[in-house]
């Protein structure tokens, strides 16, 4: 692929049938905000090292462990520190230099700031002098480990970042682990059509609506366009501004158009209100996808028993049983983290084990496992599928094209599989009861 610019029906080959809170977050960042000299700041940052001693790969990155995306970027970075801890105490990775290497992993708080992100990566690549990268969590934090990656030509794994391709810059050097923004809708619509259109053909009438940020305008237009591609008919369609405390005119609007299903890729506060204001219109619709901030056990704790039958899309959950054949399996890696931390594990966290499993099977592959080019060309290149779903990047831009976005709903306040059908989905239940019989 050749383009600097792709069109939304180019991108949405290669995204794959598929939020990271980092994503439910995002504002209106643009890769061209990080091709500017790094921003020096005088804010202390203290690194976790994490390193067992003999012939090593030094591994390292920024996560917001403080700041608006804090919670967020400790879940990652726990993956990330679990899966160090359990290479090392395997004995390393062995390399396809017929070498075995332990891990050394070196992360800085960023604290949730884009503009400290360019000078701490120029300080892991030049003073740490790092082998790879793991990107951050959070669309605007991984933005902006772009030019400095390309600059010094450093293999980077992306985490929970999320990024319009409308800003793709023809980058060398960074792969993706998760589904990207254009994709979120498509799994929650492919969902609909396998399982709900064929016995209620009125499923077909859907309503979109947007915020008018980076993320919300890239996952609902995308989101849109995909609808209209697969047969969808869309009665509404609208946007409004992110940040607004009233979608009272706009649901209004889409009320009249009597949709029968609802979808929203709005963040936690998003949905959160909308669920308010359509009980306080009376607007009953089959189905509802509320926001990507619908995933969190604060929605359902905060709505009781109008989050029932809600729908959302998210990148893992602790029930998708896929049939890996590389890393741990679905039982094992909750059972090590849950032991590891002492609390329950989500999205967030698998991707960051994720961005670990990348490098390993990269280096396994690659007979030159400490250089960036020679990594990044097997990780180009390699397919597997761990407990986290497929991985397959496009060899040449590093989109993540293997990994399908799944869809949880709530069912008697537990968060049930519902796509893909490979993950052990259940049943959906459909149609939701009015409001009032709630």
């Amino acid at each position: 692929m050749s383009e600097k610019k792709v069109s939304r029906r180019k991108y949405l080959k290669y995204a794959g049938a598929a939020v990271a809170i980092g994503a439910i977050a995002a504002t209106g960042y643009s890769i061209s905000q990080y091709y500017q000299p790094p921003t020096q700041t005088t804010t202390p940052t203290t690194p976790t090292v994490t390193t067992t001693g003999k012939r090593k790969v030094k591994i390292g990155g920024t996560k917001p462990l403080t700041g608006i995306e804090s919670y967020t970027g400790r879940q990652e970075h726990n993956g990330n520190s679990l899966w160090v801890k359990t290479v090392n105490e395997a004995g390393g990775i062995k390399a396809g230099d017929g070498n075995t290497y332990e891990v050394e992993l070196i992360t800085y708080n960023d604290e949730s700031k884009p503009e400290n992100v360019p000078r701490l990566y120029e300080k892991l690549i030049v003073e740490d002098q790092v082998d790879f990268l793991f990107g951050p969590a959070w669309g605007p934090l991984g933005m902006a480990t772009v030019p400095i990656v390309e600059k010094y030509r450093k293999f980077e794994v992306y985490g929970t970042c999320s990024f319009d391709p409308r800003d793709y810059r023809d980058w060398k050097y960074i792969v993706h682990t998760i589904t990207n923004g254009p994709g979120y809708m498509p799994g929650i619509l492919d969902m609909i059509w396998e399982r709900i259109v064929p016995y209620d053909p009125e499923a077909k009438n859907i309503a979109i609506i947007h915020g008018d940020d980076a993320f919300r305008k890239t996952a609902g237009s995308y989101g849109k366009e995909y609808a209209d591609e697969k047969g969808f008919n869309v009665v509404f369609y609208d946007s409004y501004g992110t940040g607004t405390t009233d979608l009272t005119p706009i649901l209004t609007k889409a009320k009249a158009a009597e949709p029968a299903i609802f979808l929203n890729p709005g963040s936690f506060l998003d949905a959160m209100l909308l669920m308010k204001q359509m009980r306080e219109l009376d607007f009953n619709i089959k189905l509802i996808w509320p926001g990507t901030g619908a995933v969190l056990e604060e929605f359902y704790d905060s709505n009781g028993k109008y989050a029932e039958g809600c729908v959302t899309c998210t990148q893992w959950e602790e029930g998708f049983l896929y049939r890996q054949d590389f890393g741990p399996s679905h039982d094992e890696f909750i059972d090590a983290y849950q032991k590891e931390y002492d609390e329950m594990t989500n999205y967030t966290a698998a991707t960051g084990y994720q961005q670990g499993l990348v490098v390993q099977k990269a280096m396994e592959h690659s007979s030159d496992p400490l250089d960036s080019d020679s990594v990044r060309k097997t990780a180009g290149e390699i397919e597997m599928t761990t407990f986290y779903g497929k991985y397959k990047v496009d060899s040449e831009t590093g989109w993540q094209i293997g990994h399908q976005m799944g869809v949880v709903q709530w069912q008697n306040g537990k968060k049930a599989v519902v796509w893909p059908l490979e993950a052990g989905a259940k049943e959906v239940w459909y149609p939701l009861k009015k409001w009032s019989e709630m």
